[in-house]
């Protein structure tokens, strides 16, 4: 690929937190002017900003992260698609030595983040990107921020309840705790040699992507699911991870153990990949991995999954005529999950059809005879109606399994139409967003993480999530 002239990242507000040349000519301190211009005007046509784009003979190329947007600018012709992995690679690099990818800790290590830079490029040129190479030449340490501050806030209010829980936390024993707060892995890795834990987290995530229509059949529905490990280790021990023995791997041959919960149902994995540092054992009939787990964050494999499954929120439509000239459009959710299981932000949005100019909603908890006895109970939550877009969005701060809440758009239609021209096929797809914290809905499960040879000071702490969330989520009517 060709060189790289520079990089940045700039703040929200258009200041640039960092700006760095690697081919030794001007910098040009009206680069993040012209993009941020670029982008605004993209945003006013109504059109979305691609990754890479061509202005005066200069290619930019942009990642926006935590609402910061990381920029390469070059010159010659570049490929994309390794310009875009580099961004995605040094946007997680400064998290693993920030702890957080924040404003405030890219302005507090700014010099810390100059050395990395130093390092990954020579001359424009990528080089290596591992934060386990790199520790061996970087030598200022990183000033930890917490995930919640901002500029100019920190050491607030916000941040002495977190100190004060987690002294709680250490002097109060209230037996095995089962969750840790999701602040304990966004602490920098350390740099020097002393090493402050001894410590390892593990996600499960899965994100989903389903199309629905009006009866709630689903017509196309898969699962892209990652392990995704954050290490503060002592050094790269060798560890082990095993995969419930209910589950089958097309590509590797591996096929379900029936020793083990005959209860269960089977899964079928269709394609799986895995990081540089996985060992794959050739012959091995059981999803079991070995691995040297690096320092920081990295995803230790993926997964897709196109076995149909049963929709955690369900979507019902329909049309309720209001006299002659008035119509309301309501949308029911449901979740489908556990009742022990919550799931949170869940947000609907939705367009409505052009002839619908006299627009109202309104939304409430649904507790009719489709709703579950046994769920908590559920707030109807907030809707809001954007004139100008045409669009509702509506949100649910929590939603427990087997409640149900209902939006109703009150239409009221012109002289010329009834409420009975109208069809469900006249309104929008839409587009739900959701996060299902403690449940995946393939069931799989991490059913160990052993570690060949452990450290000889003090046992390793593991800890281990699972979370859904929405990828690509509609109902189409």
């Amino acid at each position: 690929m060709a060189t790289i002239q520079e990089f940045l990242v700039i703040s929200p507000r258009g200041d640039t937190l960092i700006i760095k040349n690697y081919l030794g000519t001007a910098i040009n301190r009206a680069t993040a002017d012209i993009f941020l211009r670029h982008l605004k005007k993209e945003k006013l046509e109504k059109k979305s900003c691609p990754p890479m784009f061509v202005l005066d003979g200069v290619t930019y190329c942009h990642l926006q992260q935590n609402s910061m947007y990381f920029l390469f600018t070059a010159t010659k012709n570049v490929q994309a698609a390794a310009l875009v992995e580099c961004l995605h690679r040094i946007a997680r690099l400064f998290k693993d030595y920030c702890g957080v990818l924040t404003e405030e800790s890219v302005r507090r290590n700014f010099l810390l983040l100059y050395e990395l830079l130093d390092e990954v490029f020579d001359r424009g040129f990528p080089q290596g990107m591992s934060t386990e190479l790199l520790k061996a030449y970087v030598y200022n340490e990183p000033v930890a921020v917490s995930a919640g501050s901002s500029s100019g806030a920190s050491g607030g209010m916000s941040g002495r309840l977190d100190k004060l829980s987690t002294a709680l936390a250490d002097k109060v024993s209230l037996g095995e705790r089962r969750t840790m707060a999701s602040a304990a892995a966004n602490k920098p890795i350390a740099v020097g040699s002393e090493r402050r834990d001894n410590t390892i987290f593990v996600d499960l995530i899965e994100k989903l992507t389903l199309v629905s229509d009006r009866a709630g059949n689903v017509t196309q529905s898969y699962i892209n699911g990652s392990i995704v490990l954050k290490s503060f280790m002592t050094g790269s021990p060798e560890m082990r991870l095993g995969l419930n023995e209910e589950c089958s791997i097309t590509s590797l041959g591996v096929e379900r153990h029936y020793g083990g919960d005959a209860s269960r149902p089977a899964m079928t994995i269709d394609d799986i990949s895995f990081h540089e540092c996985v060992r794959w054992e050739e012959g091995c009939k059981l999803p079991h991995f070995t691995f040297f787990a690096p320092d920081g964050e990295f995803t230790l494999l993926t997964y897709r999954i196109s076995s149909p499954y049963r929709p955690p929120i369900s979507l019902t439509p329909f049309l309720e005529p209001q006299g002659p000239n008035g119509l309301d459009y309501v949308i029911r959710v449901r979740g489908d999950f556990p009742h022990e299981k919550t799931a949170t932000n869940v947000t609907l949005t939705f367009a409505l059809p052009a002839w619908a100019t006299s627009v109202s909603v309104e939304v409430a908890a649904s507790g009719g005879a489709h709703a579950d006895p046994k769920a908590a109970p559920v707030s109807g939550g907030k809707a809001e109606l954007d004139r100008k877009a045409h669009t509702v969005t509506w949100v649910i701060p929590k939603l427990p399994g087997g409640a149900e809440a209902l939006v109703r758009a009150k239409i009221v239609l012109a002289s010329t139409m009834q409420s009975s021209m109208c069809e469900l096929s006249d309104f929008g797809i839409v587009k739900t967003n959701f996060e299902l914290p403690m449940y995946v809905l393939s069931g799989l499960q991490i059913k160990f993480l052993d570690f060949l040879y452990g450290s000889a000071k003090s046992p390793p702490n593991k800890w281990i999530r699972y979370v859904t969330h929405a990828l690509s989520y509609v109902g189409r009517w």
